[in-house]
């Protein structure tokens, strides 16, 4: 339910375990999450073990009620007397927890500190466990929160379409943090041209994933029957004044592109990240015509030409495919000069993509790839 059960330690939780058991001077401390038939440590400190029986526990007793439940001494209380667990590791003692919630206040789990002697545990004692509880609370609403509304923003990325006959189509969108920032939209203009959006809205986390949601509903509310610049002079008329007020802009890519002749049409508004792979594996990068949307209101974007051969492809990335290789224009030109366009488009744009490996890269990354067979034309 709060999609946390079996999943790895993260430091947000294990710095208020360890600040517990320095607090209380108790033998350890957990945030424990209970499943049908046993109990799964989220974060802990002390001589506990990850995955337990839920019979033997004492987080099953506490998830029975809404408060806090203490066991001064657990020799003397008969519900847990003969547990394995006080006759044996970890030797409990003393026992005090308090339940967690899930979404719609089912009680999932319990924050509790244990000890291998006896003792009291006054008001003010309680009182502190009840405020540590509290922050754990609100970070396990937010996982959810963040976990929903990602599952939302995926849900609602428009379905990639057919690549047009003699090209092969790819797509990765990687959010850094569940929402992501970054959004595209793939499709066919009224004219039978295949058309291309990437964008990228400043910043991570929430916020930008709004501001994204928002900029890629109002290119879907252009009709997509103007050139690239005149698209973008839409979109910005729609968004100037709210993309201000929210203190944000974003990067965008747009083009269209006749599928019989290769020939296309694009406006940049800040990307810059754009670059045609060329079939004789030479590289072109094609220039922003303009400021991201938002950034410079009024501004207007220039609409330039390029052309997909037999052989050649588009690739339009968002900056975290830069982050990913080195951080800068010539590492990632590097990376695109190694990347093997005999392969479907939508397979080298996911090893393009491949985070795997590469720890500490904390931008979102979505890139499209349109390969144009080397046989068409």
């Amino acid at each position: 339910m709060t999609r946390l059960l079996d999943t790895p330690s993260e430091e947000r939780f294990d710095r208020i375990t360890r600040l517990a058991q320095r607090l209380f001077r108790v033998s350890a401390a957990s945030i424990s999450l209970i499943s049908k038939d046993r109990q799964y440590l989220k974060s802990f400190v002390g001589p506990l073990s990850r995955e337990s029986e839920r019979r033997d526990t004492f987080c099953t007793e506490t998830i029975k009620h809404s408060g806090t439940m203490i066991v001064e001494n657990a020799l003397t209380d008969e519900r847990f007397r003969t547990s394995p667990l006080v006759t044996g590791n970890p030797h409990i003692k003393f026992y005090a927890g308090r339940p967690l919630t899930g979404p719609g206040g089912t009680r999932v789990g319990t924050f509790c500190i244990i000890d291998d002697v006896p003792r009291s545990f006054g008001p003010e004692l309680q009182s502190i466990l009840e405020d540590l509880t509290e922050i754990i609370q609100r970070e396990m609403n937010l996982s959810w929160d963040i976990d929903h509304g990602a599952r939302m923003q995926r849900a609602l990325l428009p379905p990639t379409p057919p690549a047009p006959a003699g090209y092969s189509l790819g797509t990765c969108y990687y959010p850094a943090f569940g929402l992501s920032g970054d959004f595209y939209d793939l499709g066919t203009t009224g004219a039978g041209h295949f058309r291309i959006t990437v964008g990228d809205a400043m910043g991570k986390g929430i916020g930008p994933g709004l501001v994204a949601s928002a900029v890629r509903s109002a290119f879907t509310s252009t009709g997509w029957a103007q050139d690239p610049s005149g698209t973008l002079r839409d979109v910005s008329g729609r968004l100037d004044e709210i993309l201000a007020r929210a203190g944000s802009y974003a990067a965008t890519f747009h083009a269209v592109i006749d599928p019989a002749t290769g020939a296309g049409h694009y406006a940049d508004a800040g990307q810059g990240l754009t670059h045609i792979l060329r079939a004789d594996n030479t590289i072109e990068r094609l220039p922003p015509t303009g400021p991201p949307l938002g950034l410079m209101p009024g501004r207007t974007w220039d609409t330039r030409t390029f052309s997909l051969g037999p052989g050649d492809a588009i690739l339009i990335p968002t900056d975290g495919l830069m982050d990913l290789h080195g951080g800068d224009l010539d590492h990632l030109a590097t990376a695109l000069g190694e990347m093997n366009t005999r392969e479907h488009a939508d397979t080298a744009v996911k090893k393009l993509c491949d985070r795997r490996g590469k720890p500490g890269i904390l931008d979102d990354i979505t890139a499209v790839l349109l390969l144009r067979d080397a046989e068409s034309g």
